[in-house]
């Protein structure tokens, strides 16, 4: 184990640090799961106020996360607690463990719960070298999620391709059905034709040869375009997409892509975007539709018409009841909310998109109305707030 010591350079009796090192640093060394949390990273040993401006000097030649040790004594955890405030005005990651060696090997412990020290900066770059394509542009309506490319490939190592409207409807045109018909022909109701279906599947192949063609691990989809032009939807493709492992959405959302991409980088499982219908601060329960969501989330499912448009194809689905997260960063990845509640009821209104839920929850959310991150959010399985918070802070 490395550690770098900094103590003030007007300490009056430099045997007092002597005998900390003696006393209080052998624990460290002697711990299994101190040194499990560190691994290769340097511990830096606060043993003194007045160290602020030597810190400084060193923290760029340091790797992250910094691992910060303070004691109890000669205003230690002061200057730690100034030196983190300045870690993190300068987007540096960092760990402060404080207290006698005792305190800090289970403050250690408690991190290794999450990982080690290193996984900490893995965490950050959880989404790195993912290639995400956005089909055509985001929906006009989509004033708030404008996405700068650049930021979002410095911040979180993800690269946005663009494809054009253009090459995707060359690619519907020529698409060759992948999956035959028949497999979903027991879904055809009076509201969707078996020709209907088909233009669905030839959009779905479309996608998976655009996904295959520029090496992505997903897309969004300016999907309204197409209600206009073919008389059909996305709804059904992405869908499939998810299913298949794709992060796939609508609406050329790029914030909610992400953010579906975060949650199946965490959970390892699909997530349903949302529009948020009917929130009830008060009561502490919402209502959300959307008319695609992944094939695999569903407990059962029906075909019927695109809720705004009344054409083409759309997803009426039925989800498990019980434990779910819902969650939204925003489109610079500066700011998120996330909460956890129960799907308590599948709905049937005719006023909102085919897939419709009530979900209820234990903790307050008027935040979604007075903060609100957009007019998408993300619903996924199971209770992971505090995951996807410990990850995101």
């Amino acid at each position: 184990m490395k550690i770098i010591y900094l103590r003030s350079k007007i300490s009056s009796d430099p045997r007092l640090f002597l005998q900390q090192q003696n006393e209080y640093v052998p624990k460290l060394e002697k711990s299994p799961e101190f040194n499990a949390f560190v691994g290769d990273l340097p511990v830096i040993f606060i043993e003194s106020g007045g160290t602020e401006e030597e810190f400084k000097k060193m923290y760029l030649s340091l790797p992250e996360p910094h691992i910060i040790v303070a004691s109890k004594a000669n205003n230690s955890l002061p200057a730690s607690l100034e030196i983190c405030s300045f870690l993190a005005q300068k987007k540096r990651k960092f760990v402060l463990l404080h207290g006698d060696p005792t305190e800090v090997i289970n403050m250690a412990k408690e991190e290794l719960k999450k990982g080690s020290a290193k996984d900490i900066e893995k965490n950050v770059q959880i989404l790195s070298g993912l290639r995400l394509g956005v089909v055509g542009k985001p929906s006009d309506w989509l004033i708030s999620s404008m996405t700068d490319y650049d930021e979002l490939k410095k911040k979180l190592g993800v690269e946005l391709v663009d494809v054009s409207i253009d090459e995707f409807k060359k690619e519907i045109d020529q698409a060759k059905e992948v999956v035959d018909p028949v497999v979903f022909e027991p879904y055809l109701n009076e509201k969707v034709s078996l020709e209907t279906l088909k233009g669905a599947l030839r959009i779905y192949s479309a996608l998976r040869n655009i996904i295959i063609k520029h090496n992505l691990n997903g897309l969004t989809v300016r999907c309204f375009d197409l209600l206009g032009i073919y008389h059909n939807t996305s709804c059904l493709a992405l869908a499939m997409l998810n299913k298949d492992g794709y992060i796939a959405t609508c609406e050329g959302d790029v914030p909610t892509m992400l953010t579906m991409a975060l949650v199946r980088k965490v959970t390892h499982q699909s997530s349903f975007q949302v529009n948020p219908s009917y929130i009830n601060a008060k009561e502490k329960y919402a209502y959300f539709a959307h008319c695609t969501l992944p094939l695999d989330m569903c407990l059962s499912f029906k075909f019927d018409t695109h809720f705004e448009s009344g054409i083409g194809l759309g997803i009426a689905g039925r989800l498990n009841l019980g434990k779910v997260t819902v969650l939204k960063v925003n489109k610079d990845w500066s700011k998120f909310q996330a909460f956890e509640g129960k799907i308590n009821a599948n709905l049937g209104r005719n006023d909102l998109c085919r897939t419709q839920v009530k979900v209820e929850f234990d903790e307050d959310i008027s935040s979604l109305l007075t903060d609100p991150l957009g007019n998408h959010i993300v619903i996924c399985y199971g209770s992971h707030k505090k995951e996807i918070e410990d990850l995101l802070k």
